[in-house]
Parts: structure tokens; C-alpha cells; sequence
């Protein structure tokens, strides 16, 4: 990847030093060392332990039809007893929860008042059966067949999650260019907002840094320096360290990413993290590269690391490599494509058929 890279991921990455959420001087959190566990950074390494926590694989082969190619950049929106939700190429899939038959989808690319001409982020509400869709300045619902809604007005959010505390959103106070993480009601407004100590960092006056997360088994989370919070009573609680030592990122951004590049030194340019039972799942960017690593938070032991994702069991024979694309009551699910079957000789390097559903139980991830 070209030397831009690091100017275009720089812009995502969290610099904020402190969260309003519920964290002490004397909090005793769970401490995560990256920095001490670089030699595994060189090679795929798992452990024996890591093979033993992700339970009873399950498949469902996702129909192929014209109506319904997903392509190489698909991803899970949701999974219910009913419908296997996916988003690809600026359209959301819907699939049968147990055969994996095409059964409909929102396609409504345009700039009329019911249509969308990009998609920020999309939502599925299960209980209403409703697809909210957010586009540049409004979020438009649609039913599963496509039939438009409703519309609301956007604000500034950029993400968007459902919890049973309520909607978490991260959203731009324009007059301070501040990210504020919010806790919203079911009209999408701000109920409360969780806002750093100091402002967001500015680099050559207007470029600042915005927050983001993930979610997992009814959780957000979300990085701030070397914290990651997660939700507790629609609060914002700190919930394990992470000390990065000399891979952590300089707070002076731009006039730092040259030397650094010239002088060989290793610095993580973007994370993410998250939390099932007693492992950490956090994935970074490292030397123009990307990692999955996961981590025993009692031990703070590296188990398992790789530059093309996860380890997941698809048989008793058989581990892929791949992408949690949602965790859901301690279930993993992910894609496979064609190009990790092909691997393993499960698929023809030119078939062009959908992607496998992978799903594992996760209830077991506590060593």
C-alpha cells in the first residue's frame, strides 16, 4: 500500500485521553501488555488452549442467484431465528435463518425522496422487521421487501447500535467539532453523551480524531487511549487496559509518521477491540498490515494471532481464517468466501457462488 496509507488511517485514530464514564485513579482493571508480545507478530501463532473454546460449528450456504450475488465485500448485518441479514454493495440481503434461501432485498439507489444514494450505516430492528438505513443527511427505514418507511432527520451520527440499554450513536457537536459517544431514545434523540476530558485532537486545524465501535453479545465498545470502555446501566464503564507501549501511536500525528517510517519503528496506527467471557478480540494495524490477535484476560497471554483473521473451526477437520462479523448471544458469525474454501480444496478458486455462513458458540470462551 502506498505511503498515504498512514496519512488516511492516521485520521481514525483514537487520541482522546479520557472518557465521562465511570473510571477511578484507583479502578483495578484487567492490564492486556501488547507491547511484550511483538515476536508473535512475526508469524501466525495459536494456542492449543485458543482451539478449544469456539464449539459446534455450524454452516448455511447462502443461496446464488442474479438477484443476489454478494461479492467479495459483503458483511453480516444481523442473524435472528428468521432471517440471515447481509449488506453488500450498498444493498441489504435478506436469507432464509435455516436454509440460506434468497428471500428478499432493499435496493433503492437514487436521490428520490424514498431512496438512498450511499449508506453510512444500517440498522436491523428485529421486533418491527424494519431497516434503518443512514444516509448523508437523513435515516430512512424500509421493510424487508423494500417498501420505504419512514424517514428522520441525521444529524451528524456516524454509527449507529442497538443495545437493551437503548441506541448508542456517535455523533459531531459541529460548533466544537467534537465526536461525542450518545445514548439515544427510540426518536433518535440524545438522552445523554459521554464526552473526553479534553477536546478531540486538531492536527494542522482541522483534522480531528472520531471515535468508533464495536459491538458484541448486546455491548458496544469503544476505545480512548489505552482504555476500552464498554456500557453498564446506560453509562459508559471502563472495562480492561491495553498498554502499547512503543507500538502506541504519537500524539503528534503528521509531523511523526515520517521519522518514524524512516527510522523502522513499529507503532500501531488503528485498533479495535471487544469482549466475550474472559477473552479480548482485538484487531490492529501494524506496519501496513493488519492483525487479529486474542487475548486470555486473566493471564494477559497472547493465544492467538494472524494477518487474515480469526481462527474458526468450519468442521472437526477443518480451520479457517475469518472475520466476526457479528457476535450475537454468544455466537459467532462470519462469511467464508470462495478464496478461504479454495484453501482447503472445499471450492473452486473460479466459483463464483455465494459465501458459507459460519456460526460457533462462543458460551465456552472462559479459560
Amino acid at each position: 500500500m502506498k505511503h498515504s496509507y498512514f496519512y488516511s488511517f492516521a485520521c481514525f485514530i483514537l487520541l482522546l485521553t479520557a472518557c465521562s464514564g465511570e473510571k477511578t485513579a484507583d479502578a483495578k482493571l484487567p492490564i492486556i501488555n501488547i507491547d511484550e508480545s511483538t515476536g508473535y507478530f512475526e508469524n501466525d501463532y495459536t494456542s492449543e488452549a485458543y482451539k478449544t473454546l469456539l464449539k459446534n460449528p455450524k454452516i448455511v450456504q447462502l443461496e446464488t442467484k442474479d438477484d443476489c450475488l454478494l461479492g467479495g465485500f459483503a458483511s453480516i448485518c444481523d442473524v435472528t431465528p428468521k432471517y440471515i441479514v447481509v449488506g453488500g454493495d450498498k444493498k441489504i440481503y435478506f436469507f432464509d435463518a435455516h436454509s440460506g434461501t434468497f428471500l428478499s432485498k432493499i435496493d433503492r439507489q437514487g436521490d428520490g425522496p424514498e431512496e438512498y444514494n450511499d449508506i453510512y450505516f444500517s440498522y436491523f430492528d428485529e421486533e418491527n422487521e424494519l431497516v434503518y438505513i443512514a444516509t448523508l443527511k437523513k435515516i430512512k427505514s424500509y421493510k424487508p421487501d423494500g417498501t420505504f418507511v419512514k424517514e428522520y432527520p441525521k444529524g451528524s451520527f456516524t454509527n449507529l447500535a442497538h443495545t437493551t440499554d437503548g441506541y448508542w450513536g456517535i455523533y459531531e457537536r459541529e460548533y466544537w467539532k467534537q465526536h461525542l459517544i450518545a445514548l439515544l431514545d427510540k426518536d433518535w434523540k440524545v438522552k445523554q453523551s459521554f464526552l473526553p476530558d479534553r477536546e478531540a485532537a486538531f492536527v494542522n486545524g482541522d483534522l480531528y480524531i472520531a471515535p468508533r465501535f464495536r459491538e458484541a453479545n448486546n455491548h458496544i465498545y469503544t476505545m480512548v487511549d489505552d482504555t476500552l470502555y464498554t456500557n453498564k446501566e446506560e453509562k459508559l464503564s471502563p472495562a480492561l487496559v491495553i498498554h502499547k507501549g512503543r507500538l502506541k501511536m504519537p500524539n503528534e500525528i503528521i509531523s511523526a509518521l515520517d521519522r518514524l517510517v524512516s527510522e523502522g519503528q513499529k507503532y500501531i496506527q488503528m485498533d479495535a477491540a471487544l469482549n466475550v467471557g474472559n477473552l479480548m478480540f482485538y484487531n490492529f494495524f501494524l506496519e501496513r498490515g493488519r492483525h487479529y490477535t486474542v487475548w486470555d484476560i486473566k493471564s494477559g497471554k497472547l493465544l492467538a494471532h494472524s494477518k487474515s483473521g480469526y481462527f474458526m473451526p468450519l468442521n472437526e477437520e477443518t480451520t479457517v481464517n475469518a472475520q466476526f462479523s457479528l457476535i450475537k448471544n454468544d455466537k459467532g458469525y462470519a462469511l467464508i468466501s470462495t478464496n478461504e474454501l479454495a484453501k482447503h480444496g472445499l471450492r473452486d478458486e473460479e466459483d463464483d457462488s455465494n459465501p458459507l455462513l459460519l456460526c460457533v458458540d462462543m458460551d465456552n470462551c472462559t479459560l
